[in-house]
């Protein structure tokens, strides 16, 4: 579940909703700058399933028992973390094996800094369970992708399944960015969209999605997003094949209140009012 604090609410919304807005994210890429990605079908499937694991604990929901709420998704312990991400990336290797992958190499990116991209990693620990998970991925891996090079130069799927996961970060990071972050403008710090996203609390200012590849094996780029209105963000330099690129993801939201239990959230979600949290992309300079 993403919580972001608003007033005296607080808005949640489902990790399966948030990859379907990467996803839409995933579909609108690639221009005259950004290359299309290959094969967009797969990359843009594995992207909005990347979070399917999340689809049953969203439901409980999963509880902060020190913080008396529903448990934000950094708040995991790594032993539920791996259990849940391991039923979701098995379920997307049966639809599709390049999707199964590229989710399999997000998931234990998560335990790797993004393979890099991510300075320092997420903090929450380990108790040898994400060594044993990645391990074991990896050798996944070695039979997947004997099957999917049949036909193929090797040295072409790598490059173009390890630029189509370093896109996933960035589809998966824009999609972040809209549902939880504060998109008004301000004059904040200027700060990864990663380090915003431990906390449930937000100030506005831009934030950076750096090491984003324009194409494979090709220069990478620092994404820069700006909040110009409420919810309308440029985004620079502008990666999609529309001007503005509107996205959209339901919230339900419920008073911010210490609550005894998962019993007692689950009621109050059931209640709740469904807003949906809107932000549109657009090009530097064009402020919709």
């Amino acid at each position: 579940m993403l919580i972001r604090r608003r007033g005296q609410d607080l808005a949640l919304i489902q990790q399966v909703d948030h990859a379907k807005m990467a996803g839409d994210i995933a579909a609108r890429w690639g221009n005259d700058d950004f290359a299309l990605p290959t094969p967009h079908d797969k990359a843009t499937l594995a992207t909005a399933m990347h979070d399917d694991g999340w689809r049953e604990p969203d439901l409980l929901p999963l509880f902060n028992d020190v913080e008396h709420r529903p448990m934000h998704f950094l708040e995991i312990s790594m032993e539920e973390h791996v259990k849940l991400y391991s039923r979701g990336v098995d379920e997307v290797f049966a639809a599709d094996p390049y999707a199964g992958l590229l989710i399999s190499m997000h998931w234990t990116g998560l335990y790797r800094a993004r393979w890099g991209l991510q300075p320092g990693g997420i903090k929450w620990g380990t108790d040898g369970r994400q060594d044993e998970a990645v391990l074991a991925e990896e050798q996944r891996w070695i039979e997947v992708k004997r099957t999917l090079m049949q036909g193929m130069i090797r040295s072409d799927l790598e490059q173009h399944l390890w630029h189509n996961y370093d896109l996933l970060q960035a589809w998966d990071l824009l999609s972040l960015y809209a549902s939880v972050c504060d998109t008004t403008p301000g004059d904040g710090p200027t700060a990864h969209v990663f380090d915003s996203l431990a906390s449930i609390d937000h100030a506005p200012g831009p934030r950076t999605i750096p090491s984003v590849p324009v194409a494979v094996g090709q220069e990478r780029v620092e994404l820069t997003l700006t909040a110009v209105r409420p919810g309308v963000v440029e985004l620079d330099p502008y990666p999609f094949d529309v001007d503005e690129l509107p996205v959209t993801v339901p919230s339900r939201v419920i008073p911010d209140r210490p609550y005894s239990g998962p019993d007692d959230a689950r009621g109050a979600l059931a209640v709740a009012a469904v807003e949906n949290v809107e932000c549109i992309f657009v090009r530097p300079g064009r402020r919709s």
